[in-house]
């Protein structure tokens, strides 16, 4: 029986070029495709889409001065990022016992053609990566994925959810459109739902920073303007969280579980202090429907990842060290590949072994059911 001492609660993959050659012939041509270009291999979400280059998504074995020092193309990323027995390897290599994995360009799901080809798209990964995951299942879960809430009235994430639970995956990446429906929409409802009928922990992961959109090109080419993104990107998740706590979404469905993924866990503390205030002091006039302090409901149906945030580790105790995961982000920019056990020791350095252990395995393996 596989032991399991560091699990990553949120890694990736690099889908595969024909991955949707699977979907029907009718949506075929509207279907995600692969270009090979000068700068390097490119994603078309849509037949009249700008390329989303492969770039930072795929650089885990360069070093950091040089991820972008040449084209990012299939040939040349770690074959660990869309083959099976590759990602074995590589997670040997960097001491990983078991890997979540989240999806790539699916996390950019809403920029396909329409909502049937969104839903063509999102059974075809789901299928895919289930069967990804089949090489080791002691070792592989998959994150399935669902389309956008905006999408007949969020009937297709129900219909994607249902899919993916019937594969075996044990959680789904719910796909966000910049400025469409809110999580706490009406047509959110039944999704909701859906995810608390069958156990599926959903997860809302960081991937697009408000701060910059709409930014003017000539300001994007400024220094310190590139840096915007990464820098506070994993904050904007607040406002996914505020909504599902202050819209019920917690409270109507008590057994739910989100994850906040690749969002950091530092800010925890004091936004959920913030939070708390919010409920003790402006909930009375603004009228909100919950009845519980917000940093309750985290502690109940909440789980963060991060991957070396030592602000966040020491502050565990105001989070919920049971809600915390450590994860590696391979095969991205973020990674931790392959010295994932030395930034371990270093973020973790005065913690008790057994804090140490829920945080990089226990935690992870419970909510999506590691053998034990």
């Amino acid at each position: 029986m596989q032991q399991y001492n560091i699990v990553s609660a949120d890694s990736h993959i690099n889908e595969p070029p024909d991955l949707f050659n699977s979907v029907p012939k009718a949506l075929r041509e509207l279907a995600p495709k692969v270009v090979h270009l000068e700068k390097g291999d490119a994603w078309l979400m849509a037949p009249d889409a700008e390329p989303r280059f492969l770039s930072t998504s795929a650089v885990a074995g360069r070093k950091k001065e040089e991820y972008l020092a040449k084209p990012v193309t299939f040939a040349g990323m770690r074959p660990g990022s869309f083959e099976p027995a590759e990602r074995i390897k590589d997670m040997d290599i960097d001491s990983i016992d078991g890997d979540v994995l989240y999806p790539g360009i699916m996390r950019y799901l809403g920029k396909c053609a329409n909502d049937e080809v969104r839903l063509a798209c999102a059974m075809a990964y789901n299928e895919w990566i289930a069967d990804f995951c089949k090489h080791n299942p002691e070792r592989l879960i998959g994150i399935g994925v669902a389309p956008q809430l905006d999408d007949n009235g969020g009937r297709n994430s129900v219909a994607a959810l249902r899919h993916a639970a019937k594969l075996g995956l044990p959680g789904l990446f719910l796909g966000q459109k910049d400025g469409g429906t809110p999580l706490h929409h009406p047509d959110a409802e039944a999704f909701w739902a859906a995810a608390a009928e069958l156990g599926m922990p959903i997860s809302i992961h960081t991937h697009t920073n408000p701060f910059t959109r709409g930014m003017r090109p000539e300001i994007l080419k400024l220094p310190g303007s590139r840096e915007l993104a990464p820098s506070t990107g994993t904050i904007s998740i607040v406002e996914h969280l505020t909504f599902l706590i202050f819209g019920g979404v917690f409270m109507r469905h008590p057994t739910l579980k989100v994850v906040l993924a690749e969002g950091g866990i530092g800010w925890i503390p004091f936004f959920l202090q913030r939070l708390d205030h919010v409920f003790q002091v402006h909930r009375p006039y603004m009228g909100s429907p919950v009845t519980e302090k917000p940093s309750e409901t985290f502690r109940r149906q909440v789980y963060a990842t991060f991957q070396d945030d030592r602000a966040g580790v020491l502050l565990r105790e105001l989070i919920g060290v049971d809600n915390i995961m450590w994860a590696s982000d391979y095969p991205h920019t973020d990674t931790t590949w392959p010295e994932s056990k030395k930034v371990i020791e270093e973020t973790f350095e005065g913690v008790s072994a057994a804090d140490k252990r829920k945080m990089v395995c226990d935690n992870a393996a419970r909510l999506y059911g590691f053998s034990r």
